[in-house]
């Protein structure tokens, strides 16, 4: 984590300032803690990564599927191209058809769920110089996102967390989004709200998953079903989650009728 990242954090729990503790000046911190000095809890920085949640906090859907990543993500990209081949397109459809509506120009992106960050190249593609946030429920994701951006050269700031509890700071972000995995969190109301909370008013969110056809087919793999205590639920488009307060509003269908994508914009500040 960069020194200069602090600035943008905030206690999940309760939103309070972080201080920092580590050994050391340098701009990178690989180790450490930091403090929140109104709840006094503690989040440790382990080789550069912020845990902002450990791995017994987490309950239902959300530790089932922190296990399920963490095993999978050994193969996530070779099952990711096979996926979009299958699907009719091609990993960078991703690009297309989710990113390039963020209009981004410059300034920090924060990805929810960056997974082993197959998104960064077409982020780093945008005009204007960005830095890049990324958080995942999964910390095998998190070091697979390290491993990739060191043999790319890219770079990213990543975080141990959940969707539902961001460990940002309001308005935070020029840009916010979130490509997979929302169908199956555990809040999805939650995961929405906090997107629009770090994002900068006038921001551009975008936030895409499968649909249920395809839905069904992850139903086939091992061990997929037992991650649901019962029925898998129906997968729907999360339009109607989306604060009636935030402006261009749509919902559409993408990856050749296989996906959807929600967009909309934060609105600008009352005068």
């Amino acid at each position: 984590m960069k020194r200069k990242t602090l600035e943008l954090l905030a206690c999940p729990t309760c939103r309070g300032e972080l201080s920092l503790r580590e050994s050391g000046s340098n701009e990178t911190i690989e180790t450490g803690a930091l403090t929140c000095a109104t709840c006094q809890r503690q989040y440790p920085i382990r080789e550069g990564i912020v845990h902002f949640i450990e791995p017994e906090e987490l309950t239902g859907l959300n530790a089932r599927f922190a296990r399920f990543y963490d095993r999978f993500t050994r193969v996530y990209f070779l099952f990711n191209d096979m996926a979009f081949f299958f699907l009719g397109g091609v990993r960078r459809s991703r690009k297309e058809e989710i990113i390039d509506r963020l209009e981004l120009t410059g300034g920090r992106v924060l990805e929810v769920s960056i997974g082993p960050g197959i998104n960064l190249p077409y982020l780093y593609e945008a005009p204007g110089e960005i830095d890049v946030y990324g958080l995942d429920i999964s910390l095998g994701q998190l070091h697979h996102c390290q491993d990739f951006c060191r043999k790319r050269g890219l770079e990213a700031e990543l975080f141990l967390g959940t969707a539902e509890a961001l460990p940002f700071k309001d308005n935070a972000f020029e840009a916010t989004f979130h490509i997979g995995g929302i169908n199956f969190f555990g809040d999805k109301q939650a995961a929405i709200d906090e997107m629009i909370r770090v994002a900068r008013a006038g921001t551009k969110i975008a936030i895409a998953d499968e649909n249920e056809k395809v839905s069904k087919g992850y139903d086939w793999l091992p061990g997929f079903r037992r991650l649901f205590e019962t029925k898998r639920e129906t997968v729907t488009t999360p339009v109607d989650l989306v604060s009636t307060d935030m402006r261009d509003i749509k919902a559409e269908s993408i990856w050749k009728g296989t996906g959807w994508v929600v967009e909309f914009r934060k609105p600008t500040r009352k005068s």
